[in-house]
């Protein structure tokens, strides 16, 4: 990926060097789109690990242990393990989730949102 980056980079500055005005300034344009694009994805990286963090020391804390983190673009996921407390620290706030069977035991998964960041906890009946 580093390659790639570093050729197109270097496609682009001898573009600078033998282009027209025009096109110099049409690839400056679209180098800081790129640029604009990148500085997002971070910042929104940055404020979901932010958050995973926020809600990982608020369970830590409380003594709720963490099974998963997951982190995407659309969605940041901490999976803990079911305890019936969770059910009293969440009061009002979770919602079940989903339901699947595995053999006779039936799998509900809960979930509550803190600092942005939904808490998942799966019971089994």
């Amino acid at each position: 990926m580093k390659t790639m980056s570093s050729e197109i980079i270097a496609a682009g500055r001898s573009a600078l060097d033998d282009g027209t005005p025009e096109m110099r300034a049409a690839l400056r344009m679209a180098q800081q789109a790129i640029e604009r694009a990148r500085c997002e994805r971070m910042r929104h990286l940055s404020t979901q690990l932010d958050a995973v963090l926020h809600a990982a020391t608020y369970l830590i804390g409380v003594g709720i242990r963490i099974r998963r983190v997951t982190v995407d673009r659309r969605a940041t996921v901490i999976q803990v393990e079911s305890t019936p407390f969770l059910h009293r620290l969440f009061a009002g706030d979770c919602a079940w989730r989903a339901q699947h069977q595995e053999g006779d035991v039936t799998v509900r998964t809960w979930f509550a949102i803190r600092y942005g960041v939904r808490i998942e906890w799966e019971e089994r009946q």
